[in-house]
């Protein structure tokens, strides 16, 4: 069955052929998976489209980077803060000992630059879902239900 994402359709030939992208464990869950992607990508294309970040006619590569330069502006995720840094050790402390057998952890100024950067990859992850899920509630998507996939 085809997909549509306002009314640019994704043919079944298109899933299958994303499929060899998608490890799962049933055909089925690697259909859905490549659906759920090419759904994504479509949704974000056309919005890369409206915000003059790609051409209608623009290329696989083309397309790649106009997402990303989309992402980049509409997707905003603050940088973790010092005090957001330390709160994340001192609650995940145990993650920080050099080896299962250390009783000391590393020290919070040996790890804080890595774990600002795994707090901000972690609020980019979620501000760019809830920017697809925003995408896909204004959008009319027929054949898959994108929302509740994510």
């Amino acid at each position: 069955m085809p997909l549509y994402v306002n009314k640019t359709e994704i043919t079944d030939d298109a899933v299958f052929s994303e499929m060899q992208h998608h490890a799962a464990p049933t055909r089925e869950a690697a259909r859905d998976e490549a659906a759920k992607a090419l759904l994504i990508r479509e949704l974000l294309r056309q919005r890369a489209i409206e915000g003059g970040f790609l051409t209608v006619d623009a290329d696989d590569e083309a397309i790649e980077k106009g997402i990303m330069v989309l992402l980049e502006e509409e997707v905003a995720a603050p940088a973790a803060t010092e005090e957001a840094c330390r709160r994340y050790y001192d609650q995940n402390i145990q993650r920080f000992r050099m080896s299962e057998d250390a009783e000391m952890p590393q020290p919070f100024t040996k790890v804080k630059d890595r774990i600002r950067d795994y707090l901000h990859t972690r609020s980019m992850r979620h501000g760019i879902q809830s920017y697809i899920l925003d995408l896909a509630s204004n959008a009319r998507i027929a054949g898959f239900d994108l929302a509740a996939s994510l």
